[in-house]
């Protein structure tokens, strides 16, 4: 979990259970409009990457922690771990890592090539811990994107902090 329920009711001055449930609900919308909108996850994951053919291909998740492992399917229909030094990670190519290979072993009709691999951040950044935080405050005081008096969907500030954190590019 990126941010603790104890963090966002500490800095929005709650000190009171009664609207636990929906403050972890808004901290997981939150959390989950962060993600999207820096193209990173908060979190530590396993994720795996399929491809249909064997292609030099950039890991999609930021930030990228480690490459475990690459299976596949042989012409025998055999489920295959390719040794590690058929593969390797380039990150000598800007801030988005590749997985380049050096075999391109046949694989069975049909069947994707499975890059096992761990990417998120270990520690969420305070920068982006407060705009969670700032995220849920707005959204718990002021639950409808439209008032009566000039409100915005997304406060200033946490605009400002996702762009700085954004990994975004014109290839993603």
């Amino acid at each position: 979990m990126s941010v603790q329920l104890s963090t966002i009711k500490s800095a929005l001055k709650i000190d009171y259970a009664d609207d636990d449930t929906d403050l972890i609900r808004l901290r997981e919308a939150a959390v989950q409009f962060v993600e999207k909108t820096i193209g990173a996850s908060l979190t530590p994951r396993a994720t795996t990457l399929y491809l249909s053919r064997w292609t030099n291909s950039l890991i999609p998740e930021h930030p990228f922690n480690s490459l475990t492992n690459v299976k596949y399917y042989d012409s025998s229909n055999v489920l295959t771990t390719m040794p590690e030094g058929d593969y390797w990670i380039d990150q000598t190519d800007g801030p988005m890592p590749r997985i380049r290979f050096l075999e391109a072993p046949a694989i069975y009709e049909g069947t994707a090539i499975s890059v096992n691999y761990n990417a998120g951040y270990s520690a969420t950044p305070d920068p982006l811990v407060h705009a969670v935080i700032g995220l849920v405050g707005a959204w718990y005081n002021n639950p409808e994107a439209f008032q009566p008096i000039g409100l915005t969907a997304v406060p200033m500030g946490v605009a400002a902090i996702l762009e700085i954190y954004s990994n975004r590019s014109n290839l993603r």
